[in-house]
């Protein structure tokens, strides 16, 4: 049994994977979009703005750029008004969202993705090959991907966290960056190639291979840090390392009540059963259910059975499902 909001998608190029992502969710993302659009309320400045990013981005990443206006294609936008809406975390203030868990082993990780939950229906999850590489994750529609959590053919999982600071700056946006990630063969060369790179804000990017070896890299908008910490370790919406000097003051947020909860469960977490039965607790927890954000999607990576367990709240009827790590 799988989903009914799973999908498999394969191209040879980014501009046709885009393409095909944006027909396969073309009508969600057209109503998404439009949305944003009405949000945003596009000035002329407002795209003068939008396009120094976009230069820095195209400088960087021309490829994931071409990605995005495959989907642009797709959906019979206009680029550079569905620029605007990939843009929206840096012309908007943003939620904290997500809890990333990693057993003492680091091979049962879980995450919950929180989000508001009319964001719901835009999530679903997607098996993606462009080239050479494969990727399972949760993917958000008209997105690049790399922003919630998922795995790729090269063994490494990557779980995202919102983190909300004041050095926020015109750059790549993030969540490109969380893509380019999203591909890693090593986390440590990536990091030496992200301090050179001018980027627009930070997530907490926490990697995981298949032998349980655990890196995390926090950034800002103008410093990263990378470090190798120890097991079972947690991460939720707030700085671990010295870059709480840039922590900004966050709305909607219950980071360190999730992440005390998260903290005092984890160490009895030996299998994929006991990791799904503590995301729920904290999704659970009197804090989150207050919150406008709650969980709107989990996943659980047993990277001993090589394996994953999905729950959609789109699906809730149909709980947990398994899908086999076929590809790596």
């Amino acid at each position: 049994m799988k989903h009914s909001h799973y999908y498999q998608v394969k191209a040879q190029t980014h501009f046709e994977l885009g393409n095909k992502l944006a027909i396969l969710f073309k009508s969600s993302s057209l109503k998404t979009y439009s949305s944003m659009i009405q949000k945003i309320a596009p000035r002329k400045s407002t795209f003068i703005e939008a396009h120094k990013y976009l230069e820095l981005s195209e400088m960087h990443f021309p490829h994931y750029i071409e990605e995005l206006r495959g989907y642009a294609h797709g959906l019979e936008v206009d680029f550079d008004s569905f620029w605007l809406t990939f843009l929206f975390e840096e012309l908007n203030t943003y939620p904290e969202k997500c809890t990333s868990c990693f057993s003492a082993d680091g091979k049962i990780i879980g995450h919950n993705e929180d989000f508001p939950l009319f964001f719901e229906d835009t999530i679903s999850i997607l098996e993606k090959t462009i080239g050479g590489i494969t990727i399972f994750e949760l993917f958000y529609i008209n997105s690049l991907g790399g922003s919630a959590c998922g795995i790729n053919s090269h063994g490494f999982v990557q779980t995202i966290n919102t983190l909300n600071h004041t050095d926020q700056q015109i750059g790549v946006p993030r969540n490109i960056i969380a893509r380019w990630l999203s591909e890693t063969k090593n986390p440590e060369n990536e990091y030496e190639k992200l301090k050179k790179i001018k980027r627009s804000m930070g997530y907490s990017h926490t990697f995981c291979n298949l032998q349980g070896d655990v890196a995390n890299i926090e950034s800002s908008g103008t410093e990263s840090l990378f470090t190798k910490p120890s097991l079972p370790f947690v991460h939720t919406n707030h700085y671990l390392t010295p870059l709480v000097k840039y922590e900004a003051e966050t709305i909607d947020g219950n980071s360190k009540d999730r992440f005390m909860e998260a903290t005092i469960g984890i160490g009895s977490v030996k299998t994929a059963e006991d990791m799904m039965k503590l995301l729920e607790h904290i999704s659970e927890l009197p804090s989150n259910k207050n919150r406008e954000s709650n969980t709107i999607a989990r996943m659980v990576f047993d990277l001993k059975k090589k394996s994953i367990w999905c729950w959609l709240a789109r699906e809730r009827a149909k709980k947990w499902i398994e899908y086999p790590l076929q590809f790596i």
